[in-house]
């Protein structure tokens, strides 16, 4: 084989092997983007998602009634309510509107009444969820301690909710709500060895119940309780 015709061979070889390489890491990354995508819908249809009447708190301050799941809008990936007007005809295309978050401050609900048995009295009582407004969902606070946790749906429990709708932690109450990675929650829990072994493990929600109950304790033991 001549040396050129040889090269051009060498050549051919390794552009096909570069393009299948290509290719190839191409379709795993749109794999790996659905798949997310499909999590984050199936999360969307989970228990902590059901139709409730939310009362939503406008930009503008003003205030509307909206009885809905929380959607997701899959060009954009940012969740809405779906406001539908009665007072207009099914016909006319303003009777459903979506209201996004960066429309509004806040939006919330309550729960059914429930009794509350530490009361004196076994009392009913409401508890309410308020979602905070960001950039694409609400925030509600599913975790409450030393280091607090927000979902992006309003599960009825804090003893039980779906760990991919995480969207942030909050160092106290008064501190900046952050993106729920390794790195911000290592910077949060310190020296702090029961929640850096679980970290370590991605136990992420496990660390934060320890460092949170470590907390309590030293608290309580400085009040001589």
């Amino acid at each position: 084989m001549k040396p050129f015709c040889k090269y051009l061979l060498i050549l051919l070889i390794v552009l096909a092997g570069k393009i299948s390489s290509a290719q190839i890491t191409m379709q795993w990354q749109m794999g790996m983007s659905m798949q997310m995508q499909m999590s984050m819908m199936a999360r969307m249809h989970s228990d902590g998602n059901l139709k409730y009447k939310f009362f939503v708190t406008m930009a503008d301050s003003s205030r509307k009634e909206v009885t809905s799941t929380i959607l997701m809008d899959k060009s954009t990936h940012k969740n809405y309510l779906l406001y539908v007007d009665k007072s207009l005809p099914k016909g006319d295309t303003n009777r459903n509107q979506r209201i996004y978050p960066n429309q509004t401050i806040s939006i919330e609900r309550s729960s059914p009444l429930i009794v509350d048995l530490r009361a004196p009295v076994n009392t009913p009582r409401e508890k309410f969820y308020k979602g905070i407004a960001k950039d694409s969902c609400w925030m509600f606070k599913v975790l409450s301690g030393s280091i607090n946790v927000y979902a992006c749906l309003s599960f009825e429990t804090d003893r039980y909710f779906d760990e991919g709708t995480i969207v942030g932690i909050q160092l106290h109450d008064d501190g900046p709500i952050v993106k729920c990675t390794e790195e911000n929650l290592k910077q949060m829990v310190g020296n702090d060895i029961d929640a850096l072994e679980n970290i370590q493990r991605k136990n992420y929600v496990k660390a934060i119940n320890k460092y949170n109950r470590n907390r309590r304790k030293e608290a309580e033991k400085a009040a001589g309780k």
